[in-house]
């Protein structure tokens, strides 16, 4: 029984070619795409799973609440938190903490520029990360210890055992340019595994935070209001709902933070400072999108939609396969009645047809693993993670897929399968008729749900494009354009700090050369505290300390009033750790952006020469610029410019476009001259910015190559469908032929034909693409809107590509003679 089903299964695949190798294609390019995205959401799922005990790990951050501004959530948290939570706090057992800091190591010969991962002694207990040489236990016991990775140990010292081997770096915490310059050697005590790519971590070295090389100082490390790029690991007592925690955390926060120091408004650390419990494993998809995260974060709405993308592809797989083999009813229906004849049941039937479907399942699954295996390396290499398929080790995405196969053929055979195991032999064989080919309308149902998915699609690929050039091109307020930025590693005093910009503005190819503790796109947020007079309440300004050649630079402009000058004692702003700060700063000047004008009150003409309490000295605006943007996600923020020549440790250079790499190695090498020990590398502004929508683009991209196969799994459906409808109307066009009709007459009735189901789906695939796409683009503070033109122009490709595909059966049929369709009648 079973060959002879084999057998009727491999003759029916060769005897209709043309339609076996469009289900085949079809449903092998549908799994392939399962496979691919299959892999890429496991792997965005399995971010930390790998450490020992992660499921019991929990990462506290903090979300700050500056009062009259938006809320800053972290992915960090203040250095004493952990801490304090660990000895107040029953229910936590454990804490540690990791500050990620950049380093200049060397070793001989080799110096290079590096993340290192600056911890609690007990990091490796808490945090289990695998160690081929070393005890966990020990090897951050001592303060000059350094624990290194496998790739670190071979870029330093080759294959040979870098264990008792030292590495020297530059001492940190200094506030003189003696102690600056003075070396800290740290002796290799072990070796951990290269981590892999699928963590929240990003450092290839290990060192504890009692080292002399430890860039955060006393000061630092009391700092209950500054994160510092420092990250709080917790573990819980079982059973502890992480809420009462938190809860418990409140009073710690309020009797330990006392914001008076920098204002003269009180208000409980609770409300200033928010806890959050993230579980450790679900960091990567959740709060790594926050500020602060090592490593570009994970997005819920990627994998949510290239899992609906998946399955919309293998359901338009699915319905060619009915659609084709419901229309093939006609030609098998004789077959069918012969077999009722002879004896066959109807559950027979239904079994060989559901076996034909499985049949071609299975084919289409050897192909599609065939077509993985030539695809996964360029698509691994494009979403740049190291993507891989291996059958046995990896069984059950294996077995998933084969699964998906099965069920797929045996959901596409089943309706066909009932279809033409249900004909009446007496009916089919006296009326000499090869009988119906199913539902008609279930065709034409199946066709616009699949132009619905492909029309969604591609509007969908085509706004977030749109919304990408649009963020690439936004007018910021400032000019980023041939803008190089380096960094002193804040191991510059005032004095040498004037000398590195007057170097620089004597290199050739520099244009002008200004100072800032900002960076657009890659700084976190200062605040500055600023109250009317006699006014409890106040706001919260991002603060920001310029050199007087800031402005001019970046081409911000000024609306009224002066720029700061460094000419001026009256302008100069003291820090707010500096002892005395408060009567240095008084009777000085700031300058203001027009946002923050406005929040307090004023147009920027009428606020010049107004006092306000900044911090807590009062300080007289002498000058209001426009309004500059950080990207298209964050609204305009009130900023508070100052003058501030301790904090501007940034050099920001405007470079001629002509001479980009004179120029550029002019920088390295000054920086290198006067900042020792420090392997330092300029940056491109613009880069910088290409950078933070470098996702979004990779996201467009794969989204637009999967609405491309689901167009192109569509047009097969709809080829296939053209060629049997071409087919059963021979007779009907060769009579509109005899009666006097044209050849393009003939054509444009066949292209009608399907041009209906295709408007139809414009209809249903519209208001579904509007919903998401508005609610995706909420996301953004600044965004395109939803132009009409996108989906009438997409609706107009897809009837276009319909036509197209329809086209050849068209002039086929319709230049044909008539005699041969009508030789018989």
């Amino acid at each position: 029984m079973f060959r002879n089903y084999l057998a009727t299964a491999l003759r029916s695949i060769v005897r209709h070619r043309l339609h076996s190798v469009i289900n085949i294609g079809g449903l092998a390019v549908g799994l392939s795409c399962a496979i691919l995205i299959i892999l890429f959401v496991r792997d965005e799922l399995s971010y930390d799973n790998w450490i020992p005990g992660s499921g019991n790990l929990w990462r506290f951050e903090v979300t700050f609440h500056p009062p009259g501004s938006r809320d800053i959530p972290t992915a960090e948290t203040p250095m004493p938190i952990p801490l304090a939570m660990r000895d107040k706090i029953a229910q936590v057992r454990s804490a540690t903490r990791m500050a990620q800091e950049h380093m200049t190591l060397t070793a001989g010969d080799k110096e290079f520029s590096e993340a290192i991962g600056v911890v609690d002694p007990n990091f490796l207990q808490v945090i289990q990360l695998p160690l081929v040489r070393g005890d966990p236990r020990a090897v951050l016991s001592r303060p000059e210890n350094i624990v290194i990775s496998q790739s670190a140990a071979r870029k330093y010292f080759g294959n040979s055992d870098p264990v008792g081997k030292t590495l020297t770096t530059g001492r940190g915490g200094c506030s003189d340019a003696a102690c600056a310059n003075t070396t800290v050697s740290l002796t290799i005590v072990g070796v951990m595994r290269d981590l892999p790519h699928n963590t929240q971590f990003d450092f290839d070295f290990l060192m504890p935070n009692t080292s002399l090389a430890d860039r955060n100082d006393d000061r630092d490390k009391q700092n209950w209001l500054s994160t510092n790029r420092t990250f709080g690991y917790l573990t819980l007592t079982p059973g502890t709902d992480p809420a009462t925690v938190l809860a418990k955390l409140r009073p710690i926060l309020n009797s330990s933070i006392d914001i008076s120091a920098f204002t003269k408004v009180k208000m409980a650390g609770s409300k200033i400072v928010e806890g959050r419990l993230t579980p450790f494993v679900k960091a990567h998809m959740t709060t790594d999108a926050y500020r602060g995260a090592m490593r570009p974060p994970g997005s819920w709405t990627t994998v949510y939609g290239l899992g609906v993308v998946a399955a919309l592809i293998l359901l338009m797989a699915c319905f060619n396969f009915m659609n084709l083999a419901t229309a093939q009813a006609t030609t098998r229906a004789r077959e069918i009645s012969l077999r009722k004849v002879v004896g066959a049941r109807r559950g027979q039937l239904v079994v060989q047809f559901l076996g034909e479907s499985t049949l071609l399942a299975l084919i289409a699954l050897v192909f599609s693993f065939a077509l993985v295996e030539i695809l996964l390396p360029a698509y691994g290499s494009f979403m740049r993670r190291p993507l891989a398929l291996h059958y046995f080790s990896d069984w059950p995405v294996t077995l998933l897929i084969a699964s998906i196969a099965l069920l797929a053929g045996l959901l596409s055979g089943f309706y066909p399968a009932l279809v033409l195991s249900g004909f009446r032999p007496g009916v089919t064989l006296r009326a000499n008729s090869s009988g119906h080919g199913g539902s008609g309308r279930l065709r034409a149902t199946l066709v616009v749900l699949q132009f619905a998915v492909s029309i969604g699609l591609g509007i969908g690929a085509l706004v977030v494009f749109q919304q990408i050039d649009f963020a690439r091109h936004i007018d910021l307020g400032f000019n980023r354009g041939d803008v190089v930025v380096t960094s002193t590693a804040g191991r510059l005093t005032p004095d040498a700090l004037d000398s590195f910009q007057r170097a620089l503005e004597r290199g050739p190819g520099i244009v002008s050369v200004a100072r800032s503790n900002f960076v657009p796109f890659d700084s976190g947020n200062d605040v500055l505290p600023v109250q009317r007079p006699g006014d409890v309440s106040f706001l919260s300004p991002n603060h920001i300390a310029v050199s007087p050649e800031y402005f001019s630079l970046y081409g911000i402009k000024i609306l009224a009033g002066r720029s700061l000058s460094d000419k001026r004692a009256d302008d100069i702003f003291y820090d707010l750790v500096e002892k005395d700060y408060a009567a240095k700063d008084e009777g000085h000047n700031v300058m203001v952006n027009a946002s923050l004008a406005k929040a307090l009150g004023y147009a920027p003409a009428d606020i010049i020469g107004k006092s306000f309490i900044f911090g807590k000295s009062h300080m007289t605006v002498v000058g209001v610029v426009a309004d500059t943007l950080d990207g298209v996600r964050s609204p305009v923020q009130p900023i508070a410019y100052v003058y501030a020549p301790n904090r501007a440790q940034n050099l920001i250079i405007r470079i001629q476009a002509d001479h980009t790499q004179e120029a550029v190695d002019y920088i390295t090498h000054v920086t290198r001259a006067f900042v020792h020990g420090v392997a330092l590398s300029p940056t491109f502004l613009d880069a910088t910015y290409e950078r933070l929508y470098g996702g979004e683009k990779r996201e467009g991209q794969i989204f637009t190559i999967f609405v491309a196969v689901a167009i192109v799994i569509a047009c097969l459906g709809l080829f296939g469908l053209a060629a049997f409808a071409a087919e059963r109307r021979t007779k009907e066009i060769g009579m509109r032929k005899v009666f006097g009709a044209h050849v393009l007459q003939i054509v444009w009735l066949l292209l009608t034909q399907f041009s209906a189901p295709v408007l139809l789906a414009n209809l249903i695939a519209w208001p579904v693409a509007w919903y998401f796409l508005n609610h995706w683009l909420q996301s953004f503070a600044f965004r395109i809107p939803l132009n009409p033109v996108y989906f009438i122009g997409v609706g107009l490709a897809a009837l276009l590509i319909a036509w197209t595909t329809v086209l050849s059966h068209a002039l086929r049929v319709a230049r044909a003679n008539p005699i041969q369709a009508l030789r018989y009648e």
